[in-house]
């Protein structure tokens, strides 16, 4: 009977921090903040599994409720409302990973060759194009791709033989993958009928 009170008096609590959130009270703001932080990293790190991506979400899962404050439905659980905004974060990265995934797999068929050592798995128009975009690349992160892509090397191994840390080479890749698929997204008029196929199928 004692906690069925206290779940009550909790949520009535949180709908109050709520109301004052969607009238602009930093300092609701900041209570509701201090009193789900570690919920909402919990929660995302069971779907994310990385400490980097979590720390970095949760940001934007608050800022998420900051920034539509105007419009929160205050008959709805706060407790629903956070969770299905962290939910739908977590969902947009998950995504963007395997999109991700799946253009740095594309690369790296591009370098490789069939098994009789001959042909190339695509279209050598394709090959060359990707190359002339990674031409353009800064110097460092020219390295850093080629030594992934070319070299096929993994994130731990380009970061020992350059003595820097995983962070940054993820950092540089990701820049790089960036840059490569706006090119693609601008240039699509400019390359033969198979760069058009591959990209439309990746959709990025």
């Amino acid at each position: 009977m004692e906690n069925n009170k206290n779940s009550t008096e909790k949520l009535i609590s949180d709908k109050q921090l709520f109301l004052a959130i969607s009238k602009g009270s930093h300092e609701a703001f900041h209570r509701f903040f201090d009193t789900y932080k570690k919920h909402v990293s919990g929660f995302l790190y069971k779907r994310l599994r990385s400490r980097e991506d979590v720390e970095e979400l949760v940001q934007v899962v608050f800022m998420k409720i900051w920034e539509n404050r105007g419009i929160i439905d205050h008959e709805r659980s706060p407790n629903a409302y956070l969770f299905t905004i962290a939910k739908n974060c977590a969902l947009d990265v998950l995504r963007q990973k395997a999109r991700r995934l799946l253009f740095e797999k594309q690369l790296i068929d591009n370098f490789k060759v069939s098994e009789d050592g001959e042909a190339p798995i695509i279209d050598e128009d394709l090959k060359r194009y990707i190359n002339n975009l990674i031409t353009h690349i800064p110097e460092r992160r020219r390295e850093i791709f080629k030594l992934r892509y070319e070299k096929q090397l993994s994130y731990k191994e380009i970061a020992e033989k350059l003595g820097i840390s995983e962070n940054t080479v993820h950092s540089q890749i990701s820049h790089a993958l960036r840059y490569l698929r706006e090119q693609l997204g601008k240039e699509l008029w400019t390359v033969t009928f198979s760069l058009i196929t591959f990209f439309s199928v990746l959709k990025i």
